[in-house]
C-alpha cells in the first residue's frame, strides 16, 4: 500500500470514527446527518457514503475530502535514478485513478518555474508531435491561479489532438459502426478510453482538430473502409456546450457523421469525464444516459428535443418541462389523440397490405402519432436554474440563487420564497432581473418546476460582511477568499469551495481587491520610508496588524486603537490613503461620525472584519481651536470594540424578544487635526501619533505625488502577500511579543494596557521585517524606540490631568488669585478641605478677563477626570454670599444694605489641593 494511501486510512478513521468490518470501514459518523451510517472501502477508499439513501444521500470523494495530501506529489514521491516519473506517476495513478501501465512511455516528469511569481512545480507532461506539449502542474497549482495547466510557445488552435490510441485503431471503429469520442481534456481521454470506449482530446474546446480528422479521413481511404462516427463529448459548461453544437454542425458540413454526448451536472457541480471515471460512473450502464444528454443538446428543434426525452423515459412521463437552446418548453402528449391516431394509422396498415402498398412498422407507427400528437409549448423564453439555497442566519432571511439564461443574455440573482410561490410575483421578477425575459407558463406549470428543481437543492453558508470569518477560518472577499494562505477564486456560481464549505458574503460593500496573479514588489517602500520615517513604520505595521485583529484578539483578548493626529497639511490623510490602496481600495480615507446617522455609524463598524475603521475628523473646532460643534458621538462608546465584543444592539424582526448584538471584528483608526478627548479607559487602549510638516520639501511632496500614482492592481498585492503569510506573520509575532512586553515593564512602562497595546505593535514590526518589507535593523529599532517613548509619554498623560482640564485650573487659580475673598470664585471658605465652584461663573468672569476656556460641555465630562482637583460631586447646593459674577449684588453686600443677600448656588466640588501648602 503507497505512502498517501496510508495518510489517507488514517485520516478517515480520525474525522469519521470508522469501525473496520471486513474490507469496509462502516458506522462512520455522516457529517451531514449525524448518524453512524457512513461506509466506504477500508483497503481502497474512494468515495465515502451514508447508508440513509434517501434521508440523507451524503457521497463526497476522498480526494475532496483530503484534498492537502493531493497537491503536494513531489514532496511525497521525490524523482529517483531509477524512477524520474515518481511524482507523475503518483499524480496520474492515485490522484487520478488511472492504469497507468497503458500510459507508460506518453508521458513525462518535468519542472516548470512562473517568471512572475518565482513559483515553481513538477509537471506531467505529454507530447502531441515532436515538438509541441501539454502539460499539468502537479504541485499545489492553485499558488499559479487559472494556469494549472499550459502549453509550450507557439501552440494554439493547431488543429491537432492527442490520444492513447493509434491511429489504425481508432479508424477501425468505423467497420464496427462505432464512434470516437472527443473530449476536452487529456484526463478525460484517458478515463473513457480506460472506461472501454476509444477517445481523443483537442485540449481546447475552441481547437477543431481538424489535422488529426484529416488524418483518420485519409487513413480510413487507404484502407478503405468506413470513416468512424464523431462523438463530441466536451465539458458541461457554457463553453463546452456552445462549440460542441458548433463543431458538430461543421464535422456534418465535412461530411462526417456526428452525435455528441454531455457529462451530467451534479448539484450544480460541473463534472467532467475523470470525476465521473473516479466517482466510478462510468460503467456501460451508464454511458445511454450521457449519449442521450449529448443528443439533446444538438437536437435542432424544441419538439425534437422533447420526443427524445419522451423516448429515453419509454413514455412514463407525459407531461414535463425542458430546455432547449436556452429557452424553457413545457411538453406535453394529449393520449386520447395519440391511441385515434395510432389506430388510424394500422387502419391504413392494414388496407395498404390488402392494396400492396407500403406498410409501417410499429415503431414509424408510434413515431408518427408520437409527433402529430404531443405539443413543446414555451414557458419562458430564458433558461431558469436555480443554483442554491442563502440564507442570513441572523435575520432569518433566506433567498433562492438562481441563473438565468437567453439567447442574448444573462443574469445571476436571488428570488425569494414568495417572488416563487405563485405566476403573478414570478413573472415580474423575471422581466426586472433580464430585459425581455417573460414567464409565460401557467401556476401549475411553475409549481412543478420550482418544486422539483428545488428539491435537496445545495444550501451556501452566508456571511454578512466583508473579511475575515472565524468560524471558518477564512477571508471573504468579492472576488477572492483566503483560507490559510490559499487564495481561492470566485466559482461561476458565485460562492466560494473552501475544503469541504461552501460559503459567500452578502454583503456589497466595501470593495476590496486582491492580486494574487502578480508577485509583490516592495519597490516603494525606500521612497515611503524616506517621507514617512519611523512614525511610518509604526503606522503600517499597525495598519498590516489589522488583518489579522480576529487572530490577534483569540491570542490575547485585545487589539489596539491607533490616532494619527498634527497639523492641517502633515500628510495624514495622504497616509491613509495610501495604506488603504495598499490594502486594495482606491480613493478612500475613512468616514466622519458626526456626519453620519447612527444607523450608518454602526454599519460601518459591522460590514468589516480583520480591517480597519476609519474615524476622520471627529473634532469641530474653529480656528483659533475651540469647538464649535457639539460631537454626536462619544469616543467611549468604543471601549467594548477594544476586546472584540459588541458596541450596539439592535432587536430582530419577530414576535420574541430576540436581539443581535454583532461583535467588533476590525480594527479602529482615529484620525483628526487634534488628539482625542477621551476617559482613562480609552487612552490606555489607544496609540497615540503625531504628524507635523517638519522636513516637508518640494522634493518629498513629489515622492508622495509618485506614490499616489500607484496602480491599485500593483499597491494591492502588499495585502495579498500579507494574507498568503498568516501562520509566519502570526508565528513571529506571537514569538516577539512576551520579550518586548517583558523589556517594556523592565524599563517602568507598568501599566499593563499601556505596555500591551505598544508592545504588540512592535512585535507586529517585526513580524513586517521579517515576512513582508525590507526594513533596514537600524529603521525597526528606531520605530520600536518610538513605541516605547510613545508608551512612556501615554503613561505620563496619565498620572497629571487632561490638557484641558489643566488649562480650566490654570485659569480658575490665575482669576482667584487676583480677587478679594468677598469676590472669589470659591464658595467654600479658603481653608475648607474641598472647593466648590460654578461653572457659569467661572466661564463668565474668564471672558471678562480675556481667558479661553474649552468648551462648557466638553469640561463638563472632563472635569470628572480632574486629578490635581479631585472630582467629588456636581451639582451640590451650596449657601453662599458672594457674588464673583455679579456686580450689583457684590457691591450691595460691601455696602451693608439691609436684608444681607445671600443665596443657594449649585456648585461642583473638589478636593483642595492648596491645604497643605498654606499648613
Amino acid at each position: 500500500m503507497s505512502e498517501i494511501k496510508h495518510r489517507i486510512i488514517d485520516r478517515l478513521e480520525q474525522m469519521f470514527s470508522f469501525k473496520t468490518r471486513g474490507e469496509w470501514f462502516r458506522e462512520g459518523i455522516c457529517p451531514q446527518c449525524g448518524k453512524k451510517e457512513l461506509y466506504t472501502h477500508a483497503h481502497n477508499p474512494r468515495i465515502v457514503k451514508c447508508g440513509r439513501l434517501v434521508k440523507c444521500g451524503y457521497e463526497e470523494h476522498v480526494k475532496d475530502i483530503c484534498e492537502d495530501l493531493f497537491k503536494d506529489w513531489s514532496e511525497y514521491h521525490p524523482q529517483t535514478d531509477t524512477n524520474p516519473n515518481a511524482a507523475a506517476d503518483a499524480f496520474l495513478s492515485e490522484g487520478r485513478g488511472f492504469d497507468i501501465s497503458n500510459l507508460i512511455g506518453k508521458y513525462t516528469q518535468q519542472f516548470y518555474k512562473d517568471s512572475n511569481t518565482g513559483e515553481s512545480s513538477a509537471t506531467v507532461r505529454f507530447m502531441l508531435d515532436d515538438k509541441n506539449y501539454w502539460e499539468r502542474l502537479i504541485d499545489r497549482p492553485e499558488r499559479f491561479g487559472n494556469k494549472k495547466a499550459r502549453f509550450n510557445y507557439g501552440f494554439k488552435n493547431a488543429g491537432q489532438a492527442w490520444s492513447v490510441h493509434e491511429l489504425d485503431e481508432i479508424c477501425r471503429l468505423g467497420e464496427k459502426g462505432q464512434a470516437i469520442w472527443i473530449t476536452e481534456g487529456i484526463f478525460d481521454a484517458i478515463a473513457l478510453s480506460q472506461s472501454g470506449v476509444k477517445a481523443i482530446s483537442c485540449l481546447s474546446c475552441v481547437n477543431y482538430p481538424s489535422a488529426f480528422l484529416k488524418q483518420i479521413a485519409d487513413r480510413c481511404h487507404e484502407l478503405k473502409i468506413d470513416k468512424p462516427r464523431l462523438r463530441w463529448a466536451f465539458d458541461n459548461d457554457s463553453a463546452g456546450k456552445g462549440y460542441t453544437v458548433k463543431w458538430h454542425e461543421r464535422s456534418r458540413v465535412e461530411g462526417w457523421s456526428s452525435t455528441a454526448a454531455q457529462p451530467p451536472a451534479n448539484g450544480g457541480k460541473k463534472l467532467d469525464w475523470n470525476d465521473l471515471f473516479q466517482w466510478d460512473k462510468l460503467n456501460p450502464d451508464q454511458f445511454p444516459k450521457y449519449k442521450h444528454y449529448g443528443e439533446l443538446l444538438i437536437a435542432e428543434t424544441a419538439e425534437e428535443a422533447g420526443l427524445l426525452i419522451y423516448n429515453f423515459y419509454e413514455g412514463r412521463r407525459h407531461t414535463f418541462y425542458y430546455n432547449h437552446k436556452f429557452r424553457l418548453y413545457w411538453w406535453e402528449l394529449d393520449y386520447d389523440k395519440f391511441n385515434k391516431a395510432v389506430q388510424h394509422l394500422e387502419d391504413r396498415n392494414n388496407e395498404a397490405a390488402e392494396n400492396g402498398g407500403q406498410i409501417l412498422t410499429d415503431k414509424e407507427i408510434r413515431a408518427s402519432a408520437l409527433k402529430n400528437c404531443s405539443a413543446a409549448k414555451e414557458i419562458c423564453n430564458a433558461q431558469i436554474e436555480p443554483l442554491y439555497f442563502q440564507r442570513n442566519e441572523i435575520t432569518d432571511e433566506s433567498w433562492y440563487y438562481f441563473k438565468l439564461q437567453s439567447p442574448w443574455s444573462e443574469a445571476k440573482t436571488t428570488f425569494t420564497a414568495d417572488q416563487m410561490s405563485s405566476r403573478s410575483k414570478f413573472k415580474p421578477r423575471v422581466m426586472s432581473v433580464m430585459s425581455g425575459a417573460m414567464w409565460t407558463g401557467t401556476d401549475m406549470q411553475l409549481e412543478t418546476f420550482i418544486k422539483r428543481e428545488t428539491e435537496r437543492l445545495r444550501e451556501v453558508k452566508t456571511i454578512d460582511y466583508i473579511g475575515y470569518s472565524r468560524e471558518y477560518q477564512t477571508y471573504i472577499f468579492e472576488k477572492y477568499a483566503v483560507h490559510q494562505g490559499q487564495i481561492i477564486p470566485i466559482n461561476e456560481h458565485d460562492f466560494f469551495k473552501v475544503k469541504r464549505q461552501e460559503i459567500k458574503t452578502l454583503a456589497s460593500s466595501p470593495a476590496i481587491t486582491l492580486n494574487p496573479k502578480k508577485q509583490f514588489d516592495p519597490s516603494w517602500w525606500n521612497d515611503f520610508h524616506k517621507v514617512r520615517g519611523a512614525k511610518g513604520i509604526v503606522a503600517l505595521a499597525w495598519w498590516m496588524g489589522s488583518y489579522f485583529a480576529e487572530q490577534i484578539r483569540a491570542m490575547h483578548s485585545s487589539y489596539p486603537f491607533m490616532e494619527i493626529v498634527g497639523e492641517a497639511g502633515a500628510g495624514k490623510s495622504r497616509l491613509i490613503e495610501m495604506m488603504w490602496k495598499l490594502s486594495g481600495r482606491k480613493d478612500y480615507e475613512g468616514f466622519d461620525a458626526n456626519k453620519s446617522t447612527n444607523v450608518a455609524v454602526y454599519r460601518n463598524f459591522a460590514q468589516i472584519a480583520n480591517l480597519p475603521v476609519v474615524l476622520i475628523e471627529g473634532d469641530r473646532n474653529d480656528v483659533n481651536g475651540n469647538a464649535v460643534q457639539k460631537s454626536k458621538f462619544s469616543w467611549d462608546e468604543l471601549k467594548d470594540a477594544f476586546n472584540g465584543r459588541a458596541i450596539r444592539s439592535k432587536g430582530l424582526k419577530t414576535a420574541g424578544n430576540e436581539t443581535y448584538e454583532p461583535p467588533f471584528r476590525g480594527a479602529i483608526l482615529i484620525s483628526q487635526n487634534t488628539a482625542i478627548q477621551a476617559s482613562e479607559a480609552i487612552l490606555t487602549r489607544t496609540l497615540h501619533l503625531y504628524f507635523d510638516r517638519k522636513g516637508q520639501s518640494l522634493e518629498t511632496k513629489r515622492i508622495v505625488d509618485e506614490l499616489d500614482r500607484m496602480e491599485l492592481e500593483d499597491a494591492c498585492t502588499f495585502m495579498t502577500h500579507c494574507l498568503r503569510n498568516e501562520d509566519k506573520i502570526l508565528e513571529t509575532y506571537a514569538s516577539k511579543l512576551q520579550s518586548i512586553e517583558d523589556h517594556y515593564h523592565a524599563i517602568g512602562i507598568t501599566h499593563t494596557r499601556i505596555a500591551l497595546c505598544h508592545a504588540q505593535v512592535a512585535a507586529l514590526i517585526e513580524a513586517m521585517t521579517k515576512h513582508v518589507l525590507p526594513i533596514d535593523l537600524e529603521d525597526m529599532l528606531e520605530a520600536q524606540e518610538m513605541l516605547e517613548q510613545m508608551a512612556r509619554e501615554r503613561v505620563e498623560q496619565l498620572n497629571g490631568d487632561h490638557p484641558d482640564v489643566e488649562k480650566f485650573w490654570d485659569a480658575y487659580e490665575y482669576l482667584q488669585g487676583n480677587r478679594s475673598p468677598e469676590w472669589g470664585l470659591n464658595h467654600h471658605p479658603a481653608d475648607a478641605q474641598t472647593v466648590a465652584i460654578n461653572l457659569n461663573e467661572i466661564y463668565k468672569v474668564a471672558a471678562r478677563n480675556y481667558q479661553q476656556l474649552p468648551e462648557i460641555n466638553e469640561m463638563k465630562k472632563l472635569l470628572r477626570t480632574s486629578r490635581k482637583y479631585k472630582f467629588i460631586e456636581s451639582n451640590k447646593q451650596v449657601y453662599s454670599d458672594r457674588f464673583p459674577a455679579d456686580d450689583v449684588a457684590a457691591v450691595s453686600k460691601n455696602r451693608d444694605v439691609p436684608g444681607k443677600p445671600s443665596r443657594n448656588v449649585k456648585c461642583w466640588i473638589f478636593t483642595n489641593p492648596n491645604l497643605g501648602a498654606k499648613k
